[in-house]
This record gives C-alpha cells, sequence and structure tokens, in this order.
C-alpha cells in the first residue's frame, strides 16, 4: 500500500507539473492576431508651364517675360516647394555669372532664405511650415531685365542663360530632392 501512495503521489505531482507548465507556457506564448493595414505612398509631381518671352535683341530696362512661368501641384499629397536661380553668360567658352547684371522678379509668395527661394503663401501651419495644396498653381518668374547701368555696347549680341532649379518634397518627415531643372537662354 505504501508504494500505491506514493506511485499516486508522484504521478499527483507530475500532473501538477505539467498542468502548471502548460499554464505558464500558454500564457508566455499568448498570440493576438490585429487586422491587416494599407498604407498609400505619396507622390510628388508638378507640371512646369513655361511662359513666353520676347525672342531676339532686347534694350536695357525691357522685361523679356510676357508671361509668367509657373508650376502646378499635381500631388496627392501637401509638399513645399523652393527654387534656386544661376544666370550666365559665355566669357570665352566658360559659362560666367551674371546674376548682378541681370534683375529678375518673383511672384510676391517667394521669400529668399540660405540661397533658395521658398514659396510662403499665406499663414504657416501650426509647424510653422507653408504646404502647397494639391491642384495649386504656384507663379515663378515673372520679369527679367538686364541692368543697363552696368552693362554697355560690349554685350551687344550675347546670350544669357537662366537656369531655374526647383526642389519639392512632402510636407513632412522627407529631405528635399531635385524636381526639375529649367533652363532657357535669351539674347538680352
Amino acid at each position: 500500500m505504501k508504494i500505491k501512495k506514493i506511485w499516486l503521489l508522484i504521478i499527483g505531482l507530475a500532473v501538477t507539473l505539467g498542468v502548471i507548465t502548460g499554464v505558464i507556457a500558454a500564457w508566455l506564448t499568448d498570440t493576438d492576431t490585429t487586422p491587416s493595414q494599407t498604407f498609400t505612398v505619396g507622390e510628388v509631381t508638378y507640371e512646369w508651364t513655361a511662359g513666353t518671352f520676347v525672342s531676339g535683341p532686347v534694350v536695357p530696362g525691357q522685361n523679356v517675360i510676357d508671361d509668367p512661368y509657373h508650376l502646378t501641384n499635381t500631388s496627392n499629397v501637401a509638399s513645399e516647394l523652393r527654387l534656386q536661380i544661376t544666370i550666365t553668360y559665355p566669357v570665352g567658352g566658360t559659362p560666367t555669372d551674371a546674376t548682378s547684371l541681370v534683375t529678375y522678379t518673383l511672384d510676391s509668395n517667394w521669400v529668399l532664405d540660405t540661397g533658395y527661394y521658398y514659396y510662403r503663401d499665406g499663414t504657416a501651419d501650426a509647424e510653422g511650415k507653408h504646404p502647397i495644396a494639391a491642384a495649386t498653381s504656384v507663379n515663378g518668374i515673372t520679369g527679367l531685365v538686364l541692368n543697363g547701368a552696368l552693362v554697355g555696347n560690349d554685350f551687344v549680341g550675347v546670350v544669357f542663360t537662366v537656369t531655374m532649379t526647383f526642389q519639392a518634397k512632402q510636407n513632412d518627415y522627407v529631405a528635399w530632392s531635385d524636381l526639375g531643372l529649367i533652363s532657357f537662354t535669351t539674347g538680352l
């Protein structure tokens, strides 16, 4: 009888230990499945509409842009926009900076900051940003005039190249990247 009690005790302890181990294992390996989620990645795109400018020779003080150049936000997310302008003319076949010889005018919403013009329309949002909504059209360069006080007859027939580099980014979480490069020449 004594051996029977020992075996019952061992079997009882084994069953109890097995149950406790099963409960602890179940508790430690409990899982829950969440429903699947769908994320849509935003796309930043702009459509460039070239304005018109006077072709052929012009005189100092004459605005060579008849119709402004502009961009239309065709993105599916809010985005920010900035612009950098360089103006050159050839000297011995090498492009030379002509920014001081030409006066250009941008739409009043462009603000110069650290070498870039940032588009700042209206009031900033809570984070201090100026997002451009989809389907919004943004004027770029609206005027381009040769500074007659700095340029004499030495510039007859010189061709100036205006290059506008646009950069855009989603309103949040990403860095600036080139949207496009627009370059046109005119005989100022």
